[in-house]
């Protein structure tokens, strides 16, 4: 396993402990020979859905492993290796991979620390557009939780009402609950008409524009909340399936082209477009990727701790008063701006490192999953 390299932040920005720039590392990524099949959370059985939130709860109550400074639980690793490429993971064209990427991370967790076997979940977002209050997913003994509840917003019943998050967007710790506010206003950005649009794009570099805007503010934004936070979502365990949603579409138009589109990557590698969530994460902007959705959203009440003002506090992001960190894109190994099959992902040394190239088909490598 690619050995861990972790950054030291003291005053932001980040400061390198990277060696300089040389050949990529060494990959070792074992042969797949049995697929984990990645389904519809309906589809799943009831004893299938127990299965997966207790493989969940586990990751949050495992002791973490990796050596990142403040962090308790291997749920908690996973946020910070999130948090801390928050301006190199969005708005740029490694978004989808990276994403893929990340939620195998997350289904390796799943079956190397706490033996889980099982399907790896996605939410079916369309479906349940209109109607996410009652939606199965939110169930309270076979799913994910309802609404949260109070002036706080923290989830009230299911099995994660009392998950309790560390690491905030600075990487400061402190104690504070998932919230949540569920809204049918930002899930209707995942209607059938937006993502049909989505998959009738040409090239890589639309598809994942598309994606990234309203599909991507769907789900985020219709359980708002620690969701609707471009930092901490991933402390919500409902972020594993919305991305696996967004992978799943990614994948749905990789296939209508196999010979083209397993190969086809493209895009900035510093975000182009600052600002938080997409739509800049304020209510009222009209760029599509806004989950509130465009216009004038002067009615909509932001969730308790939504900095309308400045939502992203880290200085990453041009136009937010932050430069491209050489850290990071020193360390992609493009050469240049764009980014290329050989672009390294990294997770802050939980797993190994691997390149876009390794993760562009989901059947094969390091994925090792097919949607059924």
């Amino acid at each position: 396993m690619f050995a861990p390299v972790l950054f030291v932040l003291g005053a932001l920005p980040l400061i390198s402990c990277l060696p300089s720039v040389k050949a990529p590392y060494e990959r070792r990524i074992d042969e797949c020979t049995v697929p984990t099949q990645r389904k519809s959370w309906t589809a799943l059985t009831s004893e299938e859905k127990l299965g997966y939130l207790n493989a969940d709860l586990c990751l949050m109550s495992t002791p973490s492993k990796s050596g990142i400074a403040g962090a308790k639980t291997l749920w908690d690793e996973l946020q910070y290796a999130h948090i801390i490429q928050v301006p190199y993971v969005h708005f740029v064209g490694a978004f989808l991979p990276f994403h893929r990427y990340f939620m195998a991370i997350h289904a390796h967790l799943l079956k190397t620390e706490c033996n889980y076997d099982g399907p790896i979940p996605y939410w079916d977002e369309t479906a349940d557009v209109g109607n996410i209050k009652e939606s199965a997913i939110f169930d309270a003994e076979y799913g994910f939780g309802g609404n949260g509840t109070g002036s706080s917003g923290c989830i009230a019943d299911g099995p994660f009402a009392d998950l309790t998050l560390h690491f905030k967007e600075d990487l400061n710790t402190t104690d504070y609950c998932v919230t949540r506010f569920l809204n049918d206003r930002g899930l209707s950005s995942a209607s059938q008409e937006n993502i049909d649009t989505c998959l009738a794009m040409e090239n890589y570099t639309s598809i994942w524009s598309c994606l990234e805007g309203r599909p991507h503010g769907a789900g985020h934004g219709g359980v708002s909340g620690t969701m609707v936070n471009l930092f901490l979502s991933p402390g919500d365990p409902i972020f594993y399936l919305h991305h696996g949603f967004l992978d799943k579409l990614w994948w749905d138009w990789q296939a209508l082209d196999l010979t083209t589109r397993l190969a086809e990557i493209g895009g900035n590698n510093t975000a182009s477009r600052g600002g938080g969530f997409p739509g800049g994460g304020r209510p009222g902007g009209d760029f599509p990727g806004n989950p509130f959705g465009p216009g004038d959203n002067s009615s909509f009440v932001p969730p308790p701790g939504f900095n309308i003002s400045n939502p992203s506090p880290f200085p990453g992001f041009p136009g937010l008063g932050g430069e491209p960190n050489k850290a990071f894109t020193d360390y992609f190994y493009d050469g240049g701006n764009v980014t290329t099959l050989n672009h390294t992902l990294w997770s802050a040394g939980i797993v190994q490192n691997i390149t876009i190239g390794d993760v562009m088909d989901p059947r094969s490598g390091f994925v090792c999953a097919e949607y059924v």
